[in-house]
């Protein structure tokens, strides 16, 4: 048995040995007993601390070990399930494990790859614990307590809030809703005075960089709060006014980038999507945060906003979109435009408001994306700018097509002609018919986007139609405009029967209405053979019509 002054290269041998057993499906018990492999773990989580930089190895072992128990006993896999269940025990109960890591989270900066693995392998200890025995560890709950009421800034506030945001990602995981409960109501006045004092700070938001990695960490928690749904989960919103300030005013420019990813999802109701699924958050949430952007834009933010040059392992490149100096971050600006576009959407759906506000952000928005490098080849036609930002983002593309349709739809009303609202640059006419240029008219992408659950084209495209098949005149228009505009970079026949076509917009028109008619014939084969993933009767009648209206001989 490895005793506490056992040399450093022992200690490894035995938590090597102990490791393989663990890790080998074929391995038998090691000589050690239960107690005694839980004791050579506590003696190589000290190990670092007592015999310095040399001991190192043994100390990650250690806490490299301690998470795989937890591991194995969590989802039993090896048939020596038991015998790590029975050092468990010992770590937990005798030797009280979680407190000799959670002591770790104060180590200097240096020893920052001990840090996060005790912070990794004790979230894993309470996450155990309470999922058990419904009990958050007391020396645990204690520190990261300590520490976001004092808000000291250092690497313990650093590990505490990694840990804490760990075990709630977890916990959310699994769909219990009692343990997440329980530990956001253990947390919640504590998370509210760190979040304020931290967030209402001018040094925080835009000072020394010394607190990115903390910022980043807040951020971090915030979202899988907002995502949990109850207890603390209005925080992004409370703050979201210094949240949209961080954006232009972090000291890092991946900080700035963090908060303004952080605010999207929110407005899309999509906090912890990557991981968790969709949240639902309240009409109020969403309406301060919608102030809070809308405040902002009207104080010219935009303008202060920065998308730095996208930069690989060779240098900066620069490709369609960018500026000469090199491509901006597209994902920056999608991330705030959509930002933007979804706040309108909100905005003169739940307010009676004039609709000259709405236009006057949405010109703020153009001219910003323009000074950002985006620019479509027709430089006067704004409808062209967001198809051409988030072409390469299908569900933020379809996420904007359809705040662009019910804003524009809003607006309409005071549309003098039939091309007045190209004027606001969210004619949805130009919108579909750039994404049908973008997929080269293919029907089949068309049927994709319908099949998947990544995107919310279903429920554009049913609500697109349904204005289409009254609105086929403004169709037209935008057909027209579109070949217009086409014609002096795309000849088009050699006696001028194709120059006239694209003047009367019978070309773009016409692949259009090819591409839907091909699209309504496939879609009812599919649907008439059950091979079609839900019923669409609906959409097939809508594409029926409308396939009838653009056929028509006097469309033009």
């Amino acid at each position: 048995m490895a005793s506490p002054g056992a040399a450093p290269r022992r200690l490894v041998a035995v938590l090597a040995e102990a490791y393989e057993c663990l890790v080998n499906a074929r391995a038998t018990k090691p000589k050690q007993d239960a107690e005694q492999v839980a004791r050579a773990i506590i003696d190589g989580v000290h190990a670092h601390s007592r015999n310095g930089a040399a001991a190192q190895d043994a100390t990650c072992l250690a806490l490299t070990l301690i998470g795989r128990i937890v591991a194995t006993v969590t989802a039993p896999t090896s048939h020596l399930a038991r015998f790590y269940q029975d050092t468990l025990e010992v770590l937990l109960r005798d030797l009280d494990v979680v407190s000799q890591m959670v002591a770790t989270f104060a180590c200097e900066e240096r020893d920052q790859v001990v840090r996060h693995l005790a912070a990794k392998s004790a979230s894993a200890c309470v996450l155990y614990q309470l999922q058990v025995s419904g009990v958050l560890h007391p020396s645990w709950h204690g520190t990261c307590e300590r520490a976001l009421l004092s808000l000291p800034a250092g690497p313990q506030l650093d590990a505490c809030l990694w840990s804490l945001t760990h075990v709630l990602q977890e916990l959310l995981r699994t769909k219990r809703p009692e343990p997440v409960r329980t530990l956001i109501a253990a947390f919640d006045v504590s998370v509210c005075t760190a979040a304020s004092r931290f967030l209402s700070a001018d040094q925080s938001a835009g000072g020394a960089s010394g607190l990115a990695d903390t910022f980043c960490h807040l951020l971090d928690l915030l979202e899988f709060l907002t995502a949990s749904g109850g207890g603390s989960p209005r925080l992004t919103y409370v703050h979201a006014a210094a949240l949209v300030a961080a954006v232009s005013r972090a000291p890092l420019y991946f900080v700035s980038k963090r908060a303004a990813l952080l605010l999207k999802r929110a407005a899309l109701r999509k906090a912890g999507e990557d991981w968790l699924g969709m949240c639902g958050e309240s009409a109020a949430d969403l309406g301060a945060l919608t102030a809070a952007v809308l405040d902002a834009a009207t104080a010219d933010w935009l303008s202060s906003v920065s998308a730095e040059s996208l930069t690989f392992f060779g240098g900066s490149r620069s490709t369609k979109g960018g500026s000469e100096d090199g491509e901006c971050d597209t994902a920056m600006l999608r991330a705030v435009s959509l930002l933007l576009i979804k706040s309108v959407q909100y905005h003169v759906t739940s307010a009676a408001t004039g609709d000259g506000e709405a236009g006057g952000h949405l010109t703020r928005l153009w001219r910003f994306l323009r000074e950002r490098g985006v620019r479509p080849t027709d430089g006067d036609h704004d409808c062209a700018l967001l198809p051409l930002l988030f072409g390469e983002q299908d569900d933020d593309m379809m996420e904007a097509a359809k705040a662009a349709l019910v804003i524009f739809l809003r607006l309409r009303e005071n549309c003098a002609s039939a091309e007045a609202p190209c004027a606001a640059g969210c004619n949805p006419h130009c919108h579909f018919l750039f994404l049908l240029r973008a997929v080269w008219w293919d029907h089949r992408i068309l049927l994709d986007f319908l099949m998947s659950t990544e995107t919310c084209f279903l429920e554009y495209f049913l609500r697109y139609l349904r204005y289409l098949r009254t609105e086929w005149r403004g169709f037209a228009a935008s057909c027209r405009r579109l070949d217009a505009e086409a014609l002096p970079r795309v000849p088009f026949g050699r006696d001028g029967e194709g120059r006239r076509r694209r003047r009367t917009g019978q070309h773009t028109l016409g692949r259009a209405r090819r591409c839907l008619l091909r699209l309504h014939l496939l879609l009812a084969r599919l649907h008439h053979k059950k091979l079609f993933p839900y019923k669409a009767d609906a959409l097939l009648r809508l594409l029926w019509q409308v396939t009838r209206q653009l056929g028509q001989d006097g469309l033009t």
